[in-house]
Order: structure tokens, then sequence, then C-alpha cells
């Protein structure tokens, strides 16, 4: 037993007779390592940091990266513990061969050697190889010129290899407090113990019920853009917490209710896929409303960041009206002579010419003064010669001075001047801003291009922990199903009835988190529309538009994974 080598090599050759459990588990890892290098990588390039706008982009950066990290634990840590499952019966061979635990420990701790090398090496050289790419479709949807040279940053590099070699450390760990807590005759026969029909838990259902209505109440009732934004994550909470309450004992309850039913139930396709689910959902609930969970996650960051990358025109037309333009807020009507004064003063000091010149004040509603901003021109339309226009019930009055300048004029110069001007006016508020709009209008592009690669970054990475759990799940339950379908033919019922049966339950299984995440879309919806307004986007046909395109998109890809997990699931059970 303590011959050098022995461990090592039975490791290696444990990872290959296993490689159907381990290989999804080493490239979800490995696309986890590149996935965190990458992002680390554009957070650290030196030629993103001298791009126009990318302040903003690279607190977002530093933000996905904290993110990757925190769900590439989460994810691994998931499915390792699938693997210590699937992997019970071979331990305890092992154990029956002459293995004690401490044996054992050692070729689990050769294991995660393994397993961590291949994936933060393999993840190490996937991410340099993809660098480029990411930081060329990066400054694409940034509209920035892409920098030259190649770079691979030391910390970026560092900090990958520490942060998968901590998650494998702890997976290590918690194997082996699994093994210590475990008997021999139970790893013997692990995975053969029957489920015991679960209880209806009223009082967990009751509590999903309670936040799930909460969350979905604070996304229906809240009318503030500010409050909605800070009333965000709370909402999320309280729904995760609804999803996993009822999928773990609403689903119960459900099923429990449809086998009250006789009409339904004694029905050959119903009678067994009821029994069948209501025995597997109390294992099998958390896995499910993961996978709810995650495709929610992916619905809602692709719909919204792809809806602020298509309105970005709305946007900027909104924010910017003109090339350059001085707000003062909470103002007064005697503040506006004073400031057209001061733009006709430094046009002349200048020698630039105002085109499209526009003044007034308006009482702007709530959602735009929220902006700090607004497209002043329905204003203008209104005005019809009067200074002041609007209801002062609508909120805080507004002063409002811009105007074009000639292409070649020097826009961030003449907006300079007129900050500095304001400063020696005598005005009702001190609450006042000049835009330079050209500089502005860039570097929002560039800021609103990072954020829509922030969400396809982070979406891409849910859909794959969504796939990997989808994948072990109807692995899983393929090996335990087989011996219920041979049994059921034992029984009397045809090949016909029982793959019916099997893929009605594995259906209506599988297609719940789809259903469950279209409505939390759904619920998300009219918070997700108010915090667009901050973003200056009001165009709630177009955000609507984005998230039916965004879940259709996504129900075929979800079909898609259906069908090819549940062909190695057939394969399975008719072994």
């Amino acid at each position: 037993m303590r011959k050098f080598g022995f461990y090592p090599r039975l490791a290696a050759r444990s990872l290959r007779l296993n490689g159907k459990f381990y290989l999804p588990y080493l490239l979800s890892g490995t696309v986890a390592a590149a996935m965190l290098y990458d992002i680390l990588f554009l957070n650290m390039n030196r030629g993103v940091a001298q791009l126009k706008g990318t302040n903003a982009v690279q607190g977002l950066l530093g933000f996905g990266a904290m993110v990757v990290a925190l769900f590439s634990f989460a994810l691994l840590c998931y499915t390792n513990g699938f693997l210590m499952k699937r992997r019970q019966k071979e331990l305890g061979l092992y154990n029956i061969l002459g293995m004690e635990k401490r044996h054992m420990g050692r070729l689990l701790l050769w294991e995660t050697v393994y397993a961590a090398l291949l994936c933060a090496v393999g993840g190490l050289l996937l991410g340099v190889l993809l660098s480029k790419l990411f930081l060329l479709l990066l400054c694409a949807v940034m509209q920035a010129e892409i920098p030259f040279g190649f770079e691979v940053p030391r910390d970026a590099v560092l900090y990958t290899a520490a942060a998968f070699g901590g998650i494998f450390l702890l997976n290590y760990l918690l194997n082996l407090l699994r093994l210590n807590r475990v008997k021999p005759i139970e790893l013997l026969h692990g995975g053969e113990t029957g489920e015991r029909e679960p209880k209806t838990k009223w009082v967990l259902t009751l509590l999903g019920l309670v936040t799930m209505g909460a969350g979905y109440g604070i996304s229906l009732t809240v009318s503030d853009p500010v409050n909605a934004l800070m009333l965000f994550f709370l909402a999320v909470i309280l729904v995760i917490i609804g999803t996993y309450c009822l999928f773990t004992a609403g689903s119960i309850a459900l099923l429990k209710a449809l086998r009250k039913n006789k009409k339904y139930y004694y029905r050959t396709r119903h009678f067994t896929a009821v029994s069948g689910m209501l025995h597997r959902m109390k294992r099998n609930a958390a896995g499910l409303a993961a996978i709810c969970i995650l495709s929610t996650m992916v619905l809602v960051t692709v719909s919204t960041t792809l809806c602020l990358y298509m309105g970005v025109n709305d946007i900027l037309n909104r924010m910017y009206c003109r090339d350059v333009q001085t707000y003062v807020n909470r103002g007064a009507p005697e503040d506006l002579p004073k400031v057209k004064a001061l733009y006709e003063r430094k046009a002349a000091e200048l020698g630039v010419e105002m085109k499209d010149f526009a003044a007034l004040c308006f009482y702007a509603p709530a959602a735009d003064y929220a902006n700090n901003r607004t497209d002043v021109d329905p204003y203008l339309e209104r005005a019809n010669g009067a200074d002041v226009v609007g209801d002062p019930n609508d909120g805080p009055l507004r002063v409002y001075v811009g105007c074009n300048l000639a292409p070649d004029a020097d826009a961030g110069l003449f907006a300079a001047s007129v900050e500095v001007g304001t400063r020696d006016l005598d005005l009702s508020s001190s609450w006042s801003f000049t835009d330079d709009c050209r500089a502005g209008r860039t570097d929002f592009w560039a800021s609103l291009g990072g954020f829509f690669f922030i969400g396809l970054f982070l979406g891409s990475l849910f859909l794959m922990a969504a796939v990997l759990i989808i994948y072990y799940k109807q692995i899983s339950e393929g090996y335990e199903d087989a011996r219920s379908f041979v049994i059921m033919q034992q029984v009397g019922m045809t090949e016909a009835e029982v793959k019916d049966s099997v893929r009605s339950q594995i259906s209506l299984v599988f297609f719940l988190p789809l259903v469950a995440a279209a409505c939390h879309t759904a619920g998300a919806f009219p918070m997700t529309k108010k915090i667009l307004l901050l973003f200056g986007l009001s165009n709630t046909g177009l955000f609507l538009l984005c998230s039916a395109a965004t879940l259709l998109i996504f129900a075929v890809v979800y079909y898609c994974i259906y069908r090819l997990t549940a062909r190695e699931y057939y394969r399975i059970v008719k072994r």
C-alpha cells in the first residue's frame, strides 16, 4: 500500500474509468478558470485602461471577476458532491479489498491534485488563447480602438491559480469529511438505498408562497426608479428563497394532490410518472431549483443588457440633446437669463457659433429628474414662446440651456468655460452642471458596451452551470431508473408504455424549471423596466421585445440540451 507511485497511478486510473462523470466536471472547471483569467486580463490590461470611458468598465470587470470566482466555487463544490455520491460503491469496494479511510484519503488527494492541475493549467492556457478574442469583442461593443500588443498579466495568472487552488483544496477537505462520516457498509451500498415517500411540509410550502409573493409584490408595486434599484437585490433574495421552498415542499404537495385525483392518477402513464416524481422530488428539488434560478439569471441578465445596448441611441438622444448643455436643478425662472447671457458671452470670447440654441425652464417628471438629464425637445415644442412650461405638480423646476457647435469647434473647451462661468453667477441653486456631450456620448457608448459585454459574459457562465447541473441530473436519474425500467416490464408493462411513462416523467420535471424561470422573468419585468429608467431608457416596447427574444432563444437552447442529455439517459436505462 505504501509503495511510492501506487496512489498516483490508482488515482489516474480512477479518473479514466470514471471519465463519464469526471469529464464534464473537468471541462467546466477548465472553462470557468479560463473565464476568470480572461475577465481579470481585461481588467488589468494596460491597453484597455487607456481607452476612453473605461473607468466604469474596469469597475464592472472587477465586480464580474468576483462573481465568476464565487460562482465557480459554488458550481465546482456542487458537482464535486455529485461525483462523491456516484463513487461511494467504488470506495466501498476499495475498503473491502483492504484500504482504510486514510488510504482512500490519499487516493482522493491525488485525484484532487490531478483535477486541480488539469483545470488550472488547462484553463490558463485556454484563457490566454482566448484573451485577444475577448479583447476584440470588448472593443467592438465599446466602439473603441483596438490596442496593439499582446500581454499576459502576471497578477491575472496568480489570482486565477490561487482561486482554483483554494476551490479544489476546499473540495478535498469536504471529501475527507464525507468519507469520515460514512460507514464502510454504506459506501458499498451507496446509491441503492430506497427513498421513502416524502412528507408534505406545509410550513415550508407556506414560507415559499409568502417569500415568493413578497418578491413579486416588490417588483409590481415599486414606483420610483431609485427605490427599484435599492430593493432589487432584496426581491431577488426573496424569490430565490421562495423558489427553493416551493421546489422542495410545494412540488411534493402538488404531486400528492394529483395522486388524490383518481381520474388523473389511475392511468398507466400518470400513475408511474407521479409516483416516480414524488419519491424523486425530495432528493432532486435543490437541483431543479438551482436550474430555475440559473435560467432566470441568464434571461434577466441578457435581456436587460441587450435592451440597453439596442436602445443606446434613444438613451443618448435623451441624455445628450445638444453638443453642450447646462442644467440647473431646483432652479428658478430668474436663473434662465443669467445662463443664456453666459452662453452668449462665452461664444463671443471663444469665437464659436452656436446652433440650435435652446433655453427654457420646465417642471420635470420624477423619472426624468432621477436621471439628471432629459430630452428637452418635447418641452420646447410645448413652450410657444413661454420661458416656463409644465405642471408644478410634476416635480422640481429645472433650468436648461444648450446648443450645438460646428463639427470642428472644441466642444470640450466651450463646456469647460461655461462650467467655470456658472460658478460666478448668482444662481438660486448650487446644483448645476454643464455637459460636453460629444465626450459624454463617447464615454457612455464605452460604458454601455462594457456593461453589455459583462452581461453576455456572465450569462454564458450561468448557462454553462445550468447545462452541467442538467447533465449530471440526467445521468444520475438514468442510473437510478435503470432498475425501475426493468421492474416495470417484469410486472406487465410493455416497453412502449414504460418509455412513454418515463418520457412523461422526465419532460415534466425537466421543463418545470424553464416554466418557473419564465414566470420569474415576467415578475421581474416591472422592476427592471424602472431600473432601466435610471440609464435613460424608457422604451418599454424594446425591452419587451428583447425579453421575449431572449426567452425564445433560451428555450430553444434549453430544449436542445434536453434532447442531448435525454439521449444519454435512455442509453443508460436500456442497458
